[in-house]
């Protein structure tokens, strides 16, 4: 609220005329109108003439604003801090003797500061049993050179009850018409000079201007700053900036002195040129420190085959013997096609793959046995009992002189049979001696064949023994088991035979004797036999 006042001389301190309004009409809260008797209550009352306040048995607020920045419009001054004068009663409607207690009341100051908050706030107790009495004190703020615009407003407020509870309003009374309050103030000599105390109000800023004014480098805020901070730095340093006077000449030599090669006018440019050529190419100058190196280096990349300490020297020889000759190592490209292709033309027995193996392995076969086919040199036709046949071999020939006519019909059988594994089994020999009872050509015949087959079957474990590959060793293999299966007069252990034939008697192949075959116990007594067992495990299948 606005109020009247007037001022004095404020040279040392003055105070305001009284700012508290006399009528408890402009009081703000919950109250009603009367006087002490009665009813009413629980909520104070206001006295019917606008005097004051007495309150009941609720402990209602009442309060007024005073507004600082409006009481003191003055300028230059500064708010110390107020005066005080309470006018209270608290005795029950005077009938102190009556009272059951003391009945609670005390008046508040709440300064605020401009922004809404408190800047201090002060509390007046009455809560004690007396008649009415003026209260009178004051109050100085913690900070001096506050002007009053640091200031908002003053909330003065009173609570209050009747301790009883009486029916009426027999509790504490304000007279708020017979009260006062004043604020106290005095010139605020930093109103003129800001600088006059760091507590100044505006001190921080007019100390800032001060120095800017004496050194706009002060600080970057100064007006003037950039300016005096281009000035310093040029002066320090042409190259601060191209606005800087002199930049150019700085700039070239600076350019200059960090690479003579910035410019051809550069001191120094011919032989940073000439060093810089050498360091990318030592091949530039036959002077260049490392020519020699590099010379020889570069001969290597072009050729490693140019000298014997080249890098990639032994690669490149190798490279070059593989392409005149593929069969110059095992590890050159190409080899192992190529010694195939030379291991068939040496022999056409070396693969199944080779060219002309088919024919060359017929020869060989007839070779082995002129019997493997019809067409061999040498082969024998299957002749009718008692039939004279001529060939060319005189020991067959021979044998064949020795049979009588009609020989018993002798079946000679050739299984050829592939052995993945060679095979020792346990053979428990028993010789059973039979009396011949009676002595012919026949057997003169078969012991001759046996000599022939002996022969024969010598040949080809040799054969086998030199054979390249496991292949060309198998199917010798198998022509030579076939030779070791004829024994003459085989057939009598065919099963109708077994069942009743001719040797029954001498041989039960289901759990009878054993006849004792000298020839093969021969054969495997061999040494050539296990020497045929040993390669077929060396050369490996093919």
């Amino acid at each position: 609220m606005a109020l009247a006042f007037c001022f004095s001389s404020y040279s040392k301190a003055d105070t305001t005329t009284d700012l508290l309004d006399p009528s408890a009409q402009n009081w703000s809260g919950t109250y009603g109108t009367g006087y002490w008797q009665g009813t009413g209550g629980p909520a104070p009352n206001r006295i019917p003439n606008n005097s004051g306040f007495i309150w009941s048995s609720d402990a209602n607020i009442i309060g007024t604003t005073i507004a600082i920045n409006t009481a003191l419009e003055q300028a230059g001054i500064q708010v110390e801090g107020f005066s005080y004068k309470w006018r209270v009663k608290n005795g029950n409607g005077n009938l102190y003797g009556k009272q059951p207690g003391v009945d609670d009341f005390k008046i508040t100051v709440d300064v605020l500061k401009a922004d809404g908050s408190i800047y201090q706030s002060y509390v007046y107790d009455y809560g004690h049993s007396h008649n009415w009495t003026s209260h009178t004190g004051s109050e100085t703020f913690a900070n001096n050179y506050l002007p009053p615009s640091y200031f908002s407003d003053i909330n003065i407020s009173a609570q209050g009850s009747d301790s009883a509870g009486w029916t009426g309003h027999y509790g504490p009374e304000f007279n708020v018409s017979a009260s006062e309050f004043n604020l106290t103030y005095s010139s605020n000599p930093c109103y003129s000079n800001p600088l006059y105390d760091v507590a100044c109000p505006g001190y921080a800023t007019a100390y800032f201007n001060q120095q800017c004014t004496a050194n706009p480098l002060y600080n970057s805020g100064c007006t003037g700053y950039a300016a005096a901070y281009l000035t310093q730095q040029c002066s320090s340093n042409p190259l601060y900036s191209t606005s800087c006077s002199g930049y150019s000449t700085a700039y070239y030599n600076q350019q200059c002195s960090n690479d003579a090669l910035y410019d051809v006018t550069c001191d120094g440019y011919a032989s940073a040129y000439y060093d810089q050529q050498c360091s990318v190419n030592a091949l530039y100058d036959s002077g260049c420190n490392g020519y020699s190196t590099a010379y020889y280096n570069q001969q290597c990349s072009n050729d490693a085959l140019y000298d014997s300490g080249c890098n990639g020297y032994e690669n490149a020889f190798f490279a070059q013997q593989c392409s005149i000759d593929t069969l110059y190592n095992n590890q050159c490209p190409g080899y192992a096609s190529a010694y195939y292709d030379q291991q068939c033309s040496v022999n056409a027995l070396y693969d199944s793959g080779c060219p002309g193996y088919a024919s060359a392995y017929y020869k060989q076969q007839c070779t082995f046995n002129p019997q493997y086919d019809k067409d061999c040199q040498g082969y024998l036709a299957e002749t009718p009992p008692g039939e004279i046949v001529i060939v060319d071999d005189p020991i067959v020939a021979e044998a064949i002189t020795l049979e009588t006519p009609i020989i018993p019909e002798q079946v000679i059988v050739i299984e050829e049979v592939i052995l993945e594994e060679p095979v020792v089994e346990e053979v428990i020999e028993e010789v059973i001696i039979v009396e011949p009872k009676q002595v012919d050509t026949a057997k003169e015949k078969t012991k001759k064949i046996k000599e022939i087959q002996q022969v024969n079957t010598q040949s080809l474990a040799d054969k086998m023994s030199n054979a390249a590959t496991f292949k060309v060793q198998q199917q010798i293999q198998t022509r030579l088991i076939a030779m070791l299966n004829f024994v003459p007069e085989f057939s009598k252990y065919s099963k109708t035979q077994l069942d009743g034939g001719q040797l029954q008697k001498e041989v039960n192949l289901k759990g009878g004797r054993i006849v004792d075959n000298a020839f093969a116990r021969w054969f495997v007594n061999d040494p050539n036999y296990d020497k045929l067992e040993e390669l077929q495990y060396n050369l490996g299948a093919n």
